[in-house]
């Protein structure tokens, strides 16, 4: 059970970094300096967009796999035949269930996470 938590839980920030990272670059780039706090802030909060809709399926897939009866197909852990029997029972609006919710809480946690950071990181340099 811990090992589907972990899972996603790192595939979910390696998106949340890397995109806002590369949204930092564009964006100091097209201004000629670093971002500023509130930007890196706006910055997170698009990542964090980004990273939930991304990672949504997989979440829905530990989900069903967390709460699933024991000895079902579906307990056995197998994230791919989850996602393929969701697929085939409710197509994608099955796969991206309750993306609405996760998009705004990770987006707000992007948002205060990732614009705090950026404020820390340049008072104690």
């Amino acid at each position: 059970m811990w090992v589907e938590v972990i899972v996603g839980k790192v595939t979910e920030r390696r998106f949340l970094f890397c995109s806002c990272t590369c949204i930092n670059a564009v964006w100091s780039w097209k201004q000629n300096h670093a971002v500023d706090s509130w930007q890196a802030a706006v910055c997170g909060a698009f990542s964090g967009a980004f990273a939930a809709v991304v990672t949504t399926p997989l979440d829905v897939a530990k989900t069903r796999i967390m709460l699933a009866e024991a000895g079902s197909t579906t307990a056995s852990g197998k994230v791919l035949p989850v996602l393929s029997n969701i697929w085939k029972m409710q197509g994608i609006s099955g796969l991206f269930s309750g993306i609405v919710p996760r998009v705004a809480w990770i987006s707000l946690g992007g948002f205060i996470f990732l614009g705090t950071y950026d404020k820390m990181h340049k008072m104690l340099l």
